[in-house]
């Protein structure tokens, strides 16, 4: 299981671990890109797509490995030529359930902590760096929330 805890809040910055071993460590901070890390010797970013809600894990030669829909309640990341649903199981988009084959659920994605202070991530099957980039894509998801959120009281004059 992965877990991604908050380890720098004005910064966003995160440190990621797999059943207690660290793996990596990624911030939020460049928020119109989205998210950068090294894992295995290999560096990837995350790209986020402002209006259109869709990201991207591409690696360091810029070649995407893996992409989203739009997320949403129920999203999709395609990778190597498969599709894998994911739909939301919690409010707030707090949680997201990853959907196998059968339609089943074969595994989660969820938000932890007081004030989104970190994410855990129990995909099996998945390869690490895919179960990192659905970990990302949720912690960003909860940012673009809460700066939507912050944006329409100022919107309405309140």
């Amino acid at each position: 299981m992965l877990h991604a805890k908050r380890i720098h809040l004005p910064a966003q910055e995160y440190e990621l671990t797999e059943d207690g071993r660290a793996l990596t460590t990624f911030s939020l901070r460049g928020g119109r890109t989205g998210a950068r890390f090294t894992l295995r010797g290999v560096d990837y970013l995350v790209r986020t797509h402002r209006f259109s809600g869709v990201h991207e894990l591409l690696d360091a030669d810029g070649t995407a490995v893996a992409t989203t829909d739009r997320v949403g309640r129920g999203w999709n990341m395609t990778c190597s030529g498969r599709v894998v649903p994911f739909r939301q199981t919690a409010a707030a988009a707090r949680e997201y359930t990853m959907l196998g084959d059968d339609g089943e659920p074969a595994g989660t994605v969820r938000r932890t902590g007081h004030v989104h202070a970190g994410a855990t991530a129990d995909l099996p099957g998945m390869e690490l760096v895919l179960q990192v980039f659905a970990l990302v894509v949720l912690l960003l998801r909860g940012r673009r929330k809460r700066a939507a959120a912050a944006v329409r009281p100022a919107s309405l004059g309140l």
